[in-house]
């Protein structure tokens, strides 16, 4: 446990693959984004969004049908499946994103179920994780890989403790938070914590990222590049390092205080190609 979290390069990070000139959307994976509760379409459009934007070939929204009007507004690109939704028909490539205002009613709790069981990627935030706390690692029940994203108060939920005891030993939570519930690891915060095959540190970020939605971005990002046939590993701090490079590029251009989500998204498309640039001068 004492083991060092070492500060990762965002220059040296890893990057997404050239594409194949003969790719189709095929190609490079199917999202489908689990949340969108009654009140909470916007959360489950910027995953949708954030997955499409880091090169997710196709992406499904699950969601409450209330949740309709936003994706249709805002992601017209994205398919649509209504609660309640079964996933045995899944194709070959998916990748869950759970949780981006799934809320915590009974629905929820049954979608939660029946993905505990699935064995397709995964990435698990907000919501699923507050779920994933109430009945612990016995609702993964199968073996698939997953990838948490807590900030700090799910993270104490999860573990059952205060969140100043998360706040006063990170490393300590972080560690014990894979213990318990096995997979790859964020603890969202200030030099967020990456803990999976390796223990990372992101040094990128800004008190402007503290804002509703930015969580949901990061979620879509993750499940996008796992999409693509990412290592669980290199998407993880590729997706971290990115979203947290999108925040900084966005506060410099609006000011902290008037950072919104979706102006962490619009900086996106140019962190790739910066990132891209940096690989080309290797």
């Amino acid at each position: 446990m004492n083991e060092a979290f070492v500060a990762l390069n965002w220059r040296t990070v890893p990057t997404l693959p050239a594409r194949n000139p003969q790719a189709h959307k095929g190609s490079f994976g199917h999202v489908f984004a689990v949340g969108g509760g009654p009140g909470m379409g916007g959360a489950l459009t910027l995953a949708c969004v954030a997955a499409y934007r880091v090169g997710a070939g196709l992406v499904t929204a699950v969601g409450h049908p209330s949740a309709i009007p936003y994706l249709a507004a805002y992601l017209p690109e994205a398919t649509w499946r209504d609660w309640p939704a079964s996933f045995a028909d899944l194709p070959d490539q998916a990748v869950l994103a759970v949780g981006p205002g799934l809320g915590q009613g009974l629905a929820a709790h049954d979608l939660l179920r029946e993905i505990g069981t699935l064995s397709c990627p995964q990435v698990w935030d907000a919501d699923a994780l507050n779920i994933l706390a109430r009945f612990g690692p016995e609702l993964l029940a199968a073996d698939a890989l997953r990838l948490f994203t807590p900030h700090p108060g799910e993270a104490a939920r999860l573990l059952g403790v205060p969140v100043a005891a998360v706040q006063a030993d990170r490393v300590a939570a972080i560690c014990r938070l894979q213990a318990r519930y096995g997979g790859y690891w964020v603890l969202k915060g200030h030099h967020s914590l990456l803990l999976g095959g390796g223990r990372w540190l992101c040094p990128l970020g800004n008190p402007g990222m503290a804002t509703g939605g930015s969580g949901d971005v990061l979620t879509g990002i993750l499940a996008g590049l796992l999409a693509q046939d990412l290592e669980a590993d290199k998407a993880l701090s590729l997706g971290v390092c990115l979203h947290a490079r999108a925040g900084d590029l966005a506060a410099a251009q609006m000011g902290e205080a008037s950072l919104l989500a979706r102006d962490i998204l619009a900086a996106v498309p140019r962190v790739l190609q910066e990132l891209a640039q940096n690989n080309d001068g290797n």
